[in-house]
Parts: C-alpha cells; structure tokens; sequence
C-alpha cells in the first residue's frame, strides 16, 4: 500500500469517529453553539468530498476544497475565542465580514497558544500561514491548479504520489485539530482527549514519511 493510500485510509478511519462522537449528543443550545456545530458538521462533509473526489480521480477538485477545512478551522476558532455575541449573531445569516486569514490568525494565535498543545498549535498556525497562497491557487483555479492540467504538451495531470500524500495529510490534521477544539469548547474533555491522541498517533505515524518524501 503506497504513502497516499494509507494517508486517505486513515484520514476516512478518523473522519468516520469524528461523526459518531459528534452524533453522540445534541448541540442545539444557543446561536454560538449552533455556528460552532455548523462549522464542524461542514469540514466533516468536505473532507468526506475530497475523500471521493480522490476515489474518482478527480484530483484538481479535491485539491480546491482542502482550503476550505481550513477556512472551517479558522473561522470555528476565531467565533469561539474572538466574535463578539453580534458577530456571532451575524455570522449565522451571513451578514459578517470575516478577517482576512492572517488577521484572524494573529487574533487566535495568542489564545490558543496558551492551551496544553501551544506547540503543536503554533507549528499548525506557521504551516497553514505559509501555506495559504497554494491552497488557495487550488481554489481559485490559480497557476498552481493550471499547471496540474499537463504533461509535457498533453492536458495529463501531472501530480506525483508524494505530493499528493502531503496534500491529503492538510485536511485530516485540520479535521481533527477543529474537533478537538469544538468538543473542549463544549465541555467535552473526554471525547477532546480521544480526538487528540487519535490526532498524535496519527502525526507520529505519518509526520516523518511525508517529510521524507515516500510514495
């Protein structure tokens, strides 16, 4: 079994958790509570998306949506630790301008950076901040997405096995960094422990392979 493989096999073993402790209880308390569950409930579909964009080898397409985990993790923070109650309020009838990534990051950097993973977070925040203008060319139909169409002269994707490894890990990491968040910001210590040490074993397993570039 190749890098890629095992990654989008894990990555739907730990999705599929994720769902059912998300759906061992309700979350219909007020509008905070609501936004929070919506932005959780969205990045679990969209990374289910990219899992069966990538079964039906529709790569570019996966790729355009990995940002949007992130867009879900970010915003999901910044409501839980910044929003005042009327953006909060706004936010929910699309009616707030959300900051741009970087001013959302540094708002939530600090905040979380206080938390019991504040390494883990800040290597997470400086990763995704050096990140953000590739994942969104994918998005956006940019000069990265284009120059995937060919090989060569041919409209052929040219992605590699190992760059799409590194790719697919983004979601997962973002999926499950969210959860732990959400489920604490709940008062869900246990299911937020269960998440984080799926989410280390996951890192473990995975972290140096990409980093060496295996197939």
């Amino acid at each position: 079994m190749s890098l890629l493989d095992e990654i989008s096999t894990r990555g739907a073993e730990l999705r599929t958790r994720m769902r059912k402790l998300l759906s061992q209880r309700e979350y219909s308390g007020g509008i905070k509570t609501r936004v929070l569950a919506g932005y959780v409930d969205i990045a679990l579909e969209h990374h289910e998306a990219i899992w069966l964009l990538m079964e039906r080898k529709l790569t570019g397409s996966a790729l355009a949506l990995v940002r949007s985990v992130y867009d879900c993790w970010l915003r999901a923070l910044w409501i839980n630790a910044i929003a005042t109650e009327q953006q909060i309020e706004q936010a929910s009838h699309e009616k707030l301008r959300f900051p741009p990534m970087r001013r959302m990051y540094a708002d939530i950097k600090p905040v979380y950076s206080q938390s019991d993973t504040r390494e883990d977070v800040d290597k997470l925040f400086q990763y995704v901040k050096s990140l953000w203008g590739i994942l969104s060319s994918y998005t956006h139909s940019g000069g990265r997405q284009l120059a995937r169409r060919f090989t060569g002269d041919q409209v052929t994707p040219s992605y590699t096995g190992r760059e799409l490894a590194q790719a697919f890990n983004l979601p997962t990491m973002a999926l499950m960094l969210l959860m732990r968040a959400f489920f604490i910001s709940m008062g869900d210590q246990r299911d937020a422990d269960e998440t984080y040490t799926l989410l280390t074993h996951y890192f473990a397993e995975f972290n140096e392979r990409l980093n060496k570039g295996g197939e």
